[in-house]
């Protein structure tokens, strides 16, 4: 029995359009690019006094352009840099379209509020483009990526070598600020008490300097005088 709810017709329409979509989504973006950078350039040439400004014009915004897209998608060149929802592309994306924003508010003011409405509007379909078109490009990065396991396999090796030389360079700038060495005058002390009082010992092990020792202090009998002994008093 053929199946009525599903339509032939249109399955092949979407696998069509999933087939078109990607040139379009970067065809539209890089038209929004080149649209912006041409608009901003016209107005901006209107107040050029000569015709290095006027050149200067529309350079100028086509390099901003071209800069924004670069900064953009520039970690897609390597498919194993892992990147999360808020990626660097992201936050640059978002800077530069408000930056963009305030540029055509100032310049479009004197034509008035529906050329500043419009301008707007393109630019903030631009960065929607931008946005969901980085997005879909990490994914297909890391699944393309996941599915081979041996690439999965190196990068995993790669990170967790990575993260260990980190530890062991955190570790070692430790080490080094513990080994330093400690001041010398602490210890010498010690040292010269302990051989102070071996010296003492020695002089004291010495019998002649013993009772040298004594004489001079008065302690011991003095020799025999006229037959009589003399001490001390």
């Amino acid at each position: 029995m053929e199946n009525i709810l599903i339509n032939d017709d249109f399955g092949r329409s979407v696998k069509r359009l999933r087939s078109i979509l990607p040139k379009l989504s970067f065809g539209l973006l890089i038209a929004t690019y080149l649209i912006s950078a041409l608009i901003m350039g016209i107005f901006h040439a209107q107040k050029a006094n000569n015709i290095g400004f006027m050149v200067a014009a529309f350079l100028i915004p086509l390099a901003i352009q071209a800069g924004r897209g670069t900064l953009v998608f520039f970690f897609q060149l390597n498919p194993a840099q892992i990147l999360g929802k808020v990626s660097f592309g992201i936050i640059a994306a978002t800077v530069l379209l408000v930056l963009s924003l305030i540029e055509a508010i100032l310049v479009l003011f004197p034509y008035g509020y529906s050329w500043i409405i419009s301008v707007c509007t393109l630019m903030l379909i631009g960065w929607v483009i931008e946005v969901m078109i980085l997005r879909e490009t990490i994914f297909a990065t890391q699944l393309e990526l996941f599915q081979n396991q041996e690439k999965w396999k190196e990068l995993k090796q790669f990170y967790v070598a990575r993260n260990d030389l980190q530890r062991f360079a955190k570790e070692l700038k430790q080490n080094e600020v513990l080994s330093l060495p400690q001041p010398e005058h602490s210890d010498r002390p010690i040292e010269d008490a302990s051989q102070n009082k071996g010296q003492e010992k020695n002089l004291d092990s010495d019998p002649l300097l013993e009772e040298l020792k004594i004489l001079l202090l008065g302690k011991s009998q003095c020799p025999p005088l006229n037959g009589k002994r003399q001490g001390k008093k």
